[in-house]
């Protein structure tokens, strides 16, 4: 099978839909298919990332519209334009996969704003908060399957924008084969030692506000507890402008590493915290759990999919930093349950590995080039 991704992205990382597209690549590529990646680098050089971002599906439909191939799985909004001109009902597949859907990032922004929480510039009703969502949403429609990381997600494309049930699936994200098999190293009791590991982008959709409260809480309660954020895109200073003078020498930041080295960097920690305000499937924090932390994440679709409260991990309120710091101290207070949510939480993320959700995701190329 030949098979193309396109991915609005930068190559060169290993986190975010560009993790997700190696991932995928590198088991296709070992059941022996032929695959290759259309981003931002196929642009010209020195585009500023807007010019980049409104140009790109122009470029994948110039490129791919006669192009040789079986599949072509384009991140949402990627393949708008190739297909609203491609023959329909011809090869190749068009595939409509989601990193995260617009559609529910914008409500969830509007939202967010509403509370007083996020403050919205002019521009962004023009581009985030209206033309790319329109564009997401033609893709959906136009492609001949559409992929979508949890069942909200699926719902609303269904429910709310018009994307046929038949070709509206649910796909896992996975983790790479250096995460998974490892064994759960012995911790130091919670009451002498309790680190606290955030992983991810350090962004108002990602919640930092309220992540800093519930942190700023359990610092000030607990003497013992420390916290590293991992991957924050941010330097350390505008991180620690969000926590109070005294507590920043406990808060040690990260702002990017090498997925190699994550298990390194969470040994010894405990807990893994999200206050996510939309997620799509986080893979963070199914890291983390690969890793031995148990998750402490707020209840919503994405890390739903694989954290059940109080079988492998904790459920918070969102927007609620006082709720997640009353979460992480019940983990302190109750040594038990906290030893069973890590067992149950480093097998759960045994399950999700790339080999498994590439095979899954053939099936479902054969099964949309077969109708």
């Amino acid at each position: 099978m030949r098979i193309e991704f396109t991915l609005h992205d930068e190559p060169g990382s290993d986190a975010g839909g560009m993790g997700v597209t190696s991932g995928l690549t590198r088991v296709y590529r070992e059941l022996g298919h032929e695959v290759g990646l259309l981003c931002f680098a196929d642009l010209p050089a020195g585009l500023p990332f807007m010019a980049k971002t409104i140009a790109f599906p122009g470029l994948v439909a110039a490129r791919l519209r006669r192009a040789d191939l079986d599949v072509v799985d384009a991140a949402t909004g990627d393949g708008w334009i190739l297909g609203l001109l491609r023959r329909r009902r011809r090869p190749p597949l068009l595939v409509c996969r989601s990193h995260g859907m617009s559609y529910l990032a914008d409500r969830a922004n509007r939202e967010e704003a509403r509370r007083g929480n996020l403050e919205l510039s002019w521009k962004y009703p023009l581009y985030w908060g209206g033309l790319r969502p329109r564009q997401d949403t033609a893709a959906m429609r136009s492609a001949d399957l559409c992929l979508y990381l949890n069942e909200q997600e699926r719902e609303v494309a269904i429910e709310e924008l018009g994307v046929s049930p038949e070709k509206a699936r649910i796909v896992d994200n996975g983790l790479p084969a250096e995460l998974l098999g490892r064994e759960l190293e012995p911790l130091a009791p919670l009451g002498e030692q309790l680190r606290i590991a955030h992983i991810g982008s350090y962004l108002p959709h990602k919640g930092t506000r309220h992540l800093a409260a519930a942190l700023t809480l359990v610092l000030e309660r607990h003497p013992q507890a420390a916290a590293t954020l991992l991957g924050t895109g941010a330097d350390r200073d505008s991180v620690h402008a969000d926590f109070p003078p005294a507590l920043r020498e406990r808060v040690t930041v990260i702002p990017s590493y090498p997925r190699a080295e994550l298990p390194a960097l969470l040994a010894g920690h405990a807990v893994a915290a999200s206050a996510s305000i939309r997620e799509g499937f986080p893979l963070g924090t199914i890291e983390a759990m690969a890793c031995g932390l148990v998750p402490v994440v707020t209840d919503i679709p994405g890390p739903t999919q694989y954290v059940r409260d109080g079988g492998n991990g904790l459920l918070v309120p969102v927007a609620d930093g006082p709720a997640m710091a009353a979460a992480i101290e019940r983990l302190l207070a109750e040594p038990e349950l906290f030893g069973r949510l890590r067992a149950a939480a480093h097998a759960t993320a045994q399950r999700y590995s790339w080999e498994r959700v590439g095979r899954e995701t053939l099936a479902l190329y054969e099964e949309g080039l077969g109708r």
